[in-house]
C-alpha cells in the first residue's frame, strides 16, 4: 500500500512539472512564452514559422528578484547514432528584470495576465535567439525547453562562467552550467513545446562536396546537397553531396559554420542546428 502511495506521489509530481520529463533542473512553475499571440505550453506542437522571432516571456505572479536570465535549449538534436540525441542552446539572455505591473496577453488559448521580464538596460544577449528548425532526421520532433533563472546574486565569476559555457552551443548541459555558475536551485519557472519536421527522414550526408581524383592533372569541382560545397583534387572535379547544413535563424537569416551569433558567442555549431 505504501509503495502504491509513493508511486502515485511521484507520478503526480512529474505531472506538475513545466519542463520535460527527465530534464533537469526541473520546475513546476509556469513560464509564459508568447509569440505574437501564441503561448505554447506543456509540450504542445507548434508550427516552426510561429517561433521564428524572439518571444516575450513572463510569469503569472510577480517575481521579487532584481535580475533574471532565460535559456532555451533543444533537447533532441540528431546524432549519427540514433536514437541517441544531443542538446543545442538556442537562446541565453541575462539582465532581465520583472515588470511591476501585469500585462494582458491575448493569445489563441485565451487572455493571460503576465508579469513580463524586461531588458531595460539593453543587456546584449550571451546567445541571441534563433528559432527552432528541426532537420529531416530522426527524431523529427524536437522538444524546446525554456527556463528562467534568478541571477540576482550572481558573481562576476558566475557571469563569466555562463558566457564561457555558452561558447559551445551543442552539448549544452544546463544543470552543470548553472551549478558551475553558482546558480544551483535558482530556476524559478519553465516551459516547453515541440516543433516537428513533417519529413520524410533523409540520411545525413557524410562527405563534403569536392573534386574527383585521377593520376594526373589538377582541377576543381563543386558539390551540392543540403548545403553547397567546393573542393579541389587531381583530375576533373565531380559533383558530390555536402555535409554542411544551413540554418535559418529568426528573421530569415541564413547561418553557416563560421558565422557568429552575438552577444558574445561565436556560433560554430549551427551546422547541427535545429
Amino acid at each position: 500500500m505504501l509503495s502504491k502511495s509513493l508511486t502515485l506521489l511521484v507520478t503526480a509530481t512529474a505531472a506538475l512539472a513545466r519542463t520535460p520529463n527527465g530534464f533537469t533542473p526541473s520546475t513546476n512553475t509556469d513560464l509564459i512564452v508568447e509569440y505574437r499571440g501564441f503561448a505554447p505550453q506543456n509540450g504542445v506542437v507548434v508550427a516552426r514559422d510561429t517561433t521564428t522571432s524572439q518571444p516575450r516571456i513572463g510569469t503569472l505572479t510577480r517575481l521579487n528578484g532584481t535580475s533574471y536570465a532565460v535559456m532555451m535549449i533543444d533537447l533532441d538534436i540528431p546524432t549519427d547514432s540514433p536514437p541517441a540525441t544531443n542538446t543545442l542552446l538556442h537562446w541565453l539572455q541575462t539582465g532581465l528584470t520583472p515588470s511591476s505591473t501585469a500585462t494582458q496577453l491575448n493569445t489563441t488559448s485565451g487572455a493571460i495576465r503576465a508579469f513580463l521580464l524586461e531588458n531595460g538596460t539593453n543587456t546584449a544577449p550571451v546567445v541571441a535567439y534563433f528559432g527552432p528548425n528541426p532537420p529531416a532526421r530522426i527524431p523529427l520532433s524536437h522538444r524546446y525547453t525554456q527556463i528562467l533563472v534568478d541571477t540576482s546574486n550572481i558573481t562576476e565569476e558566475g557571469t563569466e562562467t555562463l558566457r564561457t559555457a555558452a561558447g559551445t552551443l551543442r552539448g549544452f548541459n544546463a544543470e552543470q552550467v548553472l551549478s558551475d555558475a553558482g546558480l544551483e536551485g535558482k530556476v524559478v519557472a519553465g516551459n516547453f513545446y515541440n516543433v516537428t519536421n513533417a519529413g520524410p527522414v533523409t540520411s545525413p550526408t557524410a562527405t563534403t562536396g569536392g573534386g574527383g581524383t585521377s593520376p594526373t592533372g589538377t582541377g576543381t569541382g563543386t558539390g551540392t546537397g543540403t548545403g553547397a560545397g567546393t573542393g579541389t583534387g587531381t583530375g576533373t572535379g565531380n559533383a558530390g553531396p555536402s555535409s554542411t547544413q544551413d540554418v535559418v535563424t529568426a528573421g530569415g537569416v541564413v547561418m553557416r559554420p563560421g558565422g557568429a551569433v552575438m552577444g558574445v558567442v561565436m556560433v560554430g555549431m549551427v551546422m547541427f542546428a535545429l
